[in-house]
């Protein structure tokens, strides 16, 4: 049996589909790449690094510059397969050039049903829930205190979470423009928060900084190093997202430049402020306190102490404002992962359309959108009386994504195998090293999130696995579009 040969990224023959109009710059991917990854992150996951590290500082700043670089190994290594097919659908794209069709449907099937749409609506009722938090503060420092497990608990809270997603929905709609506004409006006030939270303690405390003690532990043992594995595991999940510009590289001027460029520049952003946020917090309390039970939010006592008097309204403010802009960027992005495998699938034919009016995939966002509502409201159906469906579903299968964000990195080397004289207006840097380093790092934790809770991984390859008999039942009938038909004539040729 052959591998599947690789496709054309752009049709040979046959009619002109519809181009998305290119309005995004330079600036707007470097916002959306820091607009995706700061979201809740930077301000939970600094008492689980705490707790699992023994709060050895240099440790915890060494763990946060390692997965920084890590992640720039990815993004180095994704913006080579960003320049080689500048199209709307990202890593569907990049899977379907490198290994077909039904590799590509399969990640096409679990974003829509609930990769993507669970991560709407998860950071819908985060931010429904932060926005309580604002109005009606609760006491500082007490474990109520953003309990994300009550997120879309309240029909309240599911009201506020489906209009800020319908709000969203319109916007992206009416124009690609002023979705890329608000996206860069909520990332320039969150990210100056970021920094301005890293570089306060310096000039507020003016010395009078906490004694951080010991760096790093005099000795390692079985414990320690599944300690930092924990640790490692929420740091990644807090740089998560910087890829998902490669979604929308359809729309931004001269892709070829600034989406490579713009997803190096916002990567290393993130690791200087994320480096400098945490430590900020460990300047600011002694460790035992960021790492206690009681501060699921550690970012919310640390700006008491620099702002007594109004310091927990402004940390509440800035994650509300933060889960916002997060859930914009998905909004702006997510829907163009469906109406890039309808373009491919006739069978999904009305996803592919593009407004007349506002040129934009109008049917795909309003699809994408109405089943991100449809899991918020259903969110009281689930089983566990402790956990939102959204919720479980993503846990589900954010292990069968991580295998396919894996698979999408490794392409760099397989199309280098494959395609070895094809067009590459941007090659990674330091290659082959840059991209193994990246994979052999996303292995471990592949590995690691296996060995952790086995059912619910594989259940959540279940549920993408339904991916390929949908593919097999209605894709494989359909009369492929001009883009699979280009590739298909290509591969016959060089079988030939």
């Amino acid at each position: 049996m052959t591998a599947p040969a690789p496709l054309n990224p752009l049709p040979v023959d046959g009619p002109a589909r519809p181009e998305l109009e290119k309005v995004l710059g330079f600036y707007s991917v470097v916002f959306i790449v820091i607009g995706q990854v700061i979201g809740s992150g930077i301000f939970f996951k600094p008492q689980v690094v705490a707790q699992s590290t023994g709060g050895f500082v240099g440790l915890i700043l060494t763990l946060w510059i390692v997965c920084g670089l890590v992640n720039l190994c990815g993004a180095l290594a994704m913006g080579e397969l960003g320049a080689m097919f500048p199209r709307a659908g990202g890593t569907y794209v990049f899977l379907r050039e490198t290994y077909g069709p039904l590799w590509s449907f399969m990640w096409a099937w679990g974003e829509f049903w609930v990769i993507r749409t669970g991560a709407i609506a998860a950071l819908a009722a985060y931010f429904a829930l932060s926005l309580e938090y604002v109005l009606w503060p609760v006491d500082v420092g007490s474990p109520a205190g953003f309990n994300l497990d009550s997120a879309g608990s309240s029909m309240t809270q599911k009201v506020i979470a489906v209009l800020a997603i319908a709000a969203l929905g319109v916007i992206s709609i009416i124009r690609t423009t002023w979705a890329g506004w608000v996206q860069n409006v909520a990332t320039l006030v969150k990210g100056g928060f970021v920094a301005v939270l890293a570089i306060l303690p310096f000039v507020a405390l003016s010395g009078d900084t906490v004694d951080v003690g010991p760096l790093f532990p005099a000795s390692m043992n079985g414990g320690s190093i599944l300690g930092i594995g924990a640790a490692v595991a929420a740091i990644m999940w807090a740089y998560d997202g910087w890829g998902n510009v490669t979604v929308v590289a359809e729309e931004i001027h001269n892709p070829q430049r600034n989406l490579p460029f713009g997803l190096i520049v916002g990567v290393i952003m993130l690791i200087a402020l994320y480096t400098g946020a945490n430590l900020a917090y460990h300047l600011v309390l002694p460790s035992d306190v960021i790492a206690a039970p009681a501060n699921v939010c550690p970012a919310i006592p640390v700006c008491e102490r620099l702002f007594p008097s109004f310091g927990a309204k402004l940390m509440r403010a800035m994650i509300m404002i933060s889960v916002f802009g997060a859930l914009s960027s998905n909004v702006l992005v997510g829907p163009r992962v469906l109406f890039a495998v309808a373009r491919d699938h006739e069978f999904l034919g009305p996803f592919s359309r593009i407004h007349p009016a506002t040129k934009t995939p109008a049917f795909a966002i309003a699809g994408m959108c109405a089943w991100s509502c449809a899991l918020i409201m259903m969110g009281g159906l689930s089983w566990d009386p402790n956990a939102q469906l959204f919720n479980l579903m993503s846990e589900w299968t954010v292990f069968g994504g991580s295998i396919f964000y894996f698979t999408a990195v490794a392409a760099v080397i397989v199309l280098r195998i494959r395609r070895p004289n094809a067009e590459r207006p941007y090659r990674t840097w330091g290659y082959p090293i840059v991209p193994l380093v990246f994979l052999a790092f996303y292995a471990f934790l592949l590995v690691t999130m296996l060995l952790e809770k086995p059912g619910h991984r594989l259940v959540g390859l279940g549920l993408i696995s339904l991916g390929a008999i949908v593919y097999y039942a209605f894709a494989k009938r359909t009369p492929d579009a001009p883009e699979v038909a280009a590739g298909e004539a290509e591969a016959s040729a060089q079988l030939a």
